[in-house]
């Protein structure tokens, strides 16, 4: 069926929706680019999705490296200078949370024995030993409200 332009001209019909054939590929240029992104990374055997920036890439390539540049600045701690140190620097500042941390305790454990240095490792302490444990409980949610003293930590919240 035609259709009619304003001016009375004939327009040819729409074109047929296009039949999605399992066989069918992506032409040429675009199979290097992914969901993901274009930068893949090259070392033989990674397993890795292709990046969507250079600098995803670049952060990727740390993996498989030997290097670990960041250190923690607790003097005497396994992970400071001369020690282990972090591959990645967002790894260190989370290691921090170790020294400045409150110590999150286990409100189901009958002695008191289970302590955490950060909330995931309590949240996920009480999801593989107290299954019958909502993550709701207020007694959960009381010790998980606790913060470490010092600079504020995560997300910046807009007012």
């Amino acid at each position: 069926m035609q259709q009619q332009h304003k001016q009375g001209h004939l327009l040819p019909p729409p074109p047929p929706p296009p039949q999605h054939n399992q066989q069918q590929q992506a032409p040429p240029q675009q199979l290097h680019t992914t969901a993901q992104g274009p930068y893949k990374c090259n070392v033989p055997g990674c397993t890795a999705a292709p990046f969507p920036t250079q600098y995803l890439l670049n952060s990727h390539a740390n993996v498989h490296s030997s290097e670990r540049p960041h250190y923690c600045p607790v003097r005497g701690c396994s992970r400071s200078e001369g020690g282990k140190g972090f591959k990645r620097k967002n790894e260190m500042i989370r290691h921090g949370l170790v020294h400045q941390s409150p110590g999150y305790v286990c409100p189901f454990c009958p002695d008191r024995e289970h302590k955490y240095p950060r909330p995931d490792n309590l949240q996920r302490h009480v999801r593989v030993h107290h299954k019958d444990r909502n993550k709701d409980d207020p007694l959960l949610r009381e010790v998980l409200a606790q913060r470490a003293e010092g600079p504020s930590r995560g997300r910046r919240r807009r007012l």
